[in-house]
Formats: C-alpha cells, structure tokens, sequence
C-alpha cells in the first residue's frame, strides 16, 4: 500500500508498521456471532466519548476499535485519550494523530500565525510526552477475519494515506483505486465525519462517522456495530445523544484555541457541500432524490458572548432526526 508523507515530504522516512498492521483473530467454533464496534474522530470530545461508550457497554459487542484522531480539537485530549485506550483493544492511528506525533503536518497546522498551530501545541502540552510516543507508535490499519470468507478492513481515512476523504459523491472509479489489494468483504473508516454505506464490488464501505465532531447534519455522536456469523454480517450505525452544550462551553471555559471557531462547527455539525453528500448517501440507501429532506438544525448559531462557566446540571438538547434513516 502507498505510504503517506512525513512532514519533509519523504515517504521513505515512514515506517512500515504504520501502514500494514494485519492481525488475524478467529472465533472459537462455539461462537456463533462476533461483534465489533467501530468509532472515529473522537477529537479530544471526552463529553460525546463517554456517551458513546456507555452506549457500546449496552449492546456488549466482543471487541472495539479505534478508527483513529483521538485528541486534537476538543477540550479534554488527555482523557479522551485515555478512555479510547482503556476501552478499546485495538487503537489506530488517524491524520491528526500524525500531526500531534510530529511524524507530517498538513494545512494551517503547520503555518506559524494560524490558530491551529497554537491548537496544535496547546494539545501536545496537555497529552504529555509518554501519550505523544503511545500515538507515534499507533498503527495504520487492522484487518479481521472472524470466520472463512468474511473479513473485515478497518483504516482512518482510507487504505492508501491518512488524508484523502472517501467522500459519498465520488465515482467508483476514483473508489476502486482506493482499493486496490484490498480483498475484505467490509471495509470500515472514518475521518469524512459523515457516516455512509455503500457497496462496490463484493465489498461493502462503512463510514462510521464522528463521535466527537460530526458533519453531517445531526449533531448526535455516531459509531459502527457489524456482527458477524458465519454465514452472513450486518451493519448498524448508532446514533447517541449527549450534552453538545457542555462540549461547547468546555472549549471556551477551558481557552482552547480557537474555541469559538470550533464550538461553531460542532453546533452547525455540517459541511457547505452537505445537501450534495446527503443525496448521494440516501441514494445508496435506495430512497429517491426527491424524498431527500434536510435534518432541522438542532441549534441556532454559538452566541456572541459564550458562558465562561459550564451549568452543573446541564440536559441533552432535543434530538435532531438521522438524515440517513429511511422515511
């Protein structure tokens, strides 16, 4: 598979366990079903995490795994960081996590006046050298077959790099180049911060979404569940609630930088190019374009004059309707 850049542009620099980390497991005979929990983007939003988890804890699955970008964007990178590992057994690395290791750095990240620089360093600071090495050494991609026939592929962004989106309106053409050499039924990723499925070829694609910052439309954390048999697989994406408002304000209360920016997105929890993502992801869900209906927005934008101080008993906003259930 390519390997992705350090932050001289050098592929050779890059390790090889970063980007071909294959495991195989094996269900005991006995076991009649295996279940995995798949979660994303967690970006440092330990609020939205522990919903998640407590989530994932109900529905029991055998094992969970990390789809990588633990830390960089949210208030709590420390703790965030430290649930992930505590509860998953299998942790990989995401393009952010790259930033923060210090192994490349894309976009604002690496120019000197931007916000994100200092967002950058502030996170470094606050996850502390032994957390910074943990992430160094994540690797890039974890494949399971838990029984003949029916395996799964599970990577940040893609099978390629850390970087390139495999965004629901592309051509499967542009997919398929993504997917070469790559033989598992499922293939499962995040970084898109818009959950999907779609099948091309013998292969189905899952973008489990964001649990920290989602894009599209519904501000509700969101992971994958895919149990397996032996005989057949299916897929859930849940949809959890948790209390974004306190998410917010812990950026501001915390001096995050960049915070008002921030709390911006994760309330607005879309992209400008929404209604075109939408569209395609209903479309492989085989609801026609003219049933397509936007979600409500959940909440109007962050006030000018955010609350320093987080409430103490703060409750869940309302629900915002899945964009991607069927009518």
């Amino acid at each position: 598979m390519q390997q992705y850049s350090d932050k001289s542009g050098n592929n050779d620099n890059v390790p090889q366990k970063w980007y071909s980390h294959f495991l195989n497991h094996s269900c005991s005979p006995k076991t009649f079903t295996m279940r995995i929990a798949i979660i994303a983007d967690i970006h440092g939003n330990f609020i939205a995490c522990e919903a998640v988890m407590r989530d994932i804890r109900s529905q029991a699955p055998d094992l969970i795994v990390a789809a990588g970008d633990l830390a960089l964007r949210g208030p709590h990178p420390a703790e965030s960081m430290d649930l992930v590992f505590s509860e998953c057994r299998h942790v990989l690395i995401g393009n952010t996590d790259a930033y923060l290791a210090d192994r490349y750095i894309r976009g604002a990240y690496q120019e000197q006046s931007h916000w994100k620089t200092e967002l950058l360093q502030w996170t470094r600071e606050r996850l502390g050298p032994e957390r910074l090495k943990k992430i160094a050494e994540l690797p890039f991609s974890l494949s399971l077959s838990p029984y003949p026939g029916q395996s799964v592929f599970i990577c940040h962004a893609n099978p390629k790099n850390l970087e390139d989106s495999l965004e629901p309106t592309l051509n499967e053409s542009s997919l398929r180049h993504y997917l070469e050499g790559i033989r598992a039924r499922v293939i499962v990723f995040g970084h898109l911060h818009f959950p999907y499925r779609r099948r091309v070829g013998s292969s189905l694609l899952i973008d489990v979404g964001s649990t920290g910052l989602q894009r599209d439309g519904d501000w509700r954390a969101s992971y994958g569940l895919v149990t397996f048999t032996p005989t057949s697989r299916k897929v859930q994406i849940r949809r959890v609630k948790y209390p974004v408002r306190q998410a917010t304000q812990a950026l501001t209360g915390r001096s995050v930088p960049g915070a008002r920016m921030l709390a911006q997105k994760l309330l607005e929890a879309r992209y400008q190019k929404h209604p075109d993502f939408l569209q395609a992801a209903r479309r492989f869900l085989g609801i026609a374009p003219n049933r397509l209906q936007e979600p409500h927005r959940a909440f109007q934008s962050f006030p000018a004059k955010p609350p320093s101080q987080e409430p103490q008993n703060a409750n869940p906003p309302p629900a915002c309707p899945h964009p991607l259930k069927r009518p």
